[in-house]
C-alpha cells in the first residue's frame, strides 16, 4: 500500500480557515483556489471538514459540487454526515469517501452506511483530548465530551468494517507539537486496520516517523497552508524529492 499524505482543508461558511485546538479559526483563503493548487502539486488526497455544516438544515451541496468539479484527486468529506441520504448525495457530486464523526453515538448508522456504500467509502473520524492523561473522545467539533476512552471506542468501531479510522488530536491541532505517537503505538498493539493520524504535524520528520509507527496515511492542516511555524500563509505540498528523502513510496 502506498504512503498517503493528506492535506486537511477546514471549511467555515465556505471559507478556508485553520484552527488551533479546534478554535481560534484564522481565515486562510478561498477553498476552490486551494483545491486547484493542491491539484497542481499532485497531492495524494484531500480531506474536507465543514465545521459549520451542523448549523444548516442540509449540507451545502452546491458549494461542495463547485469544489469537486475543480478537484482531480481523491477527496473525502466530513461534517454533519448523519444520514444515508446525505452520503448518497455526496457521492453523486464527486466525493469519494465520507468521514463520520458521530460513530460513537450511532454505531447502527455507521454499520448501515458500510453495508450500503461499501467499506472503502466510509471512514470514521475520532477527535480526542487528553484528560488526566487519558485520551477521551470528543464530538461536535470538539465541544462535547463523550467520557469514553478512545481505545474502547476504536475497539467498538473495529466490528463495523469501516475503511479507515482517523484519529485526530484536538490538543495538538495547529500547535506544531508533533503527532501523538504514544497513542498511535498503543493503538497499533491490537489494531491492524487502516489508521490515519492527524493533529500537530510539524514537518516531514513527523510524517516519516508516523509511517514507521504503522499509520496508513498522515493528514495535516497547518503544514500545508502555512510557510513554517511563523504561519505566513502559503499553500504547499511535498514534491517527489521530498517523498524520496522520507523513503516513502508514491
Amino acid at each position: 500500500m502506498l504512503n498517503r499524505i493528506i492535506p486537511i482543508l477546514t471549511i467555515k461558511n465556505r471559507e478556508l480557515v485553520k484552527s488551533i485546538q479546534f478554535s481560534k479559526h484564522r481565515y486562510i483563503g478561498d477553498v476552490i483556489n486551494a483545491v486547484k493548487i493542491f491539484n497542481e502539486f499532485g497531492a495524494d488526497e484531500l480531506m474536507l471538514f465543514d465545521i459549520t455544516a451542523h448549523q444548516k438544515s442540509d449540507l451545502d451541496y452546491d458549494f461542495l459540487k463547485e469544489v469537486t468539479s475543480e478537484c482531480f484527486i481523491p477527496i473525502s468529506y466530513g461534517g454533519s454526515v448523519n444520514s444515508l441520504n446525505k452520503i448518497e448525495n455526496l457521492l453523486k457530486i464527486g466525493i469519494e469517501k465520507v468521514c463520520i464523526n458521530s460513530a460513537i453515538n450511532d454505531v447502527e448508522f455507521v454499520s448501515e452506511a458500510v453495508k450500503k456504500f461499501g467499506t472503502s467509502t466510509i471512514s470514521v473520524c475520532i477527535d480526542y483530548k487528553n484528560v488526566n492523561e487519558i485520551p477521551i473522545v470528543y464530538f461536535k467539533n470538539g465541544t462535547k465530551n463523550s467520557r469514553k476512552n478512545i481505545l474502547n471506542v476504536i475497539s467498538a468501531i473495529l466490528t463495523l468494517n469501516v475503511g479507515e479510522i482517523i484519529i485526530q488530536s484536538i490538543d495538538r491541532d495547529g500547535t506544531y507539537s508533533g503527532y501523538d505517537l504514544t497513542l498511535l503505538e498503543e493503538i497499533r498493539k491490537n489494531v491492524k486496520n487502516p489508521i490515519v493520524i492527524a493533529g500537530g504535524c510539524r514537518d516531514n520528520n513527523d510524517i516519516e516517523t508516523a509511517f514507521r509507527y504503522g499509520v496508513n496515511a498522515c493528514a495535516a492542516g497547518s503544514l500545508f497552508v502555512y510557510y513554517t511555524k511563523k504561519k505566513g500563509i502559503l499553500i504547499n505540498y511535498f514534491d517527489n524529492d521530498d517523498f524520496d528523502k522520507m523513503g516513502l513510496e508514491r
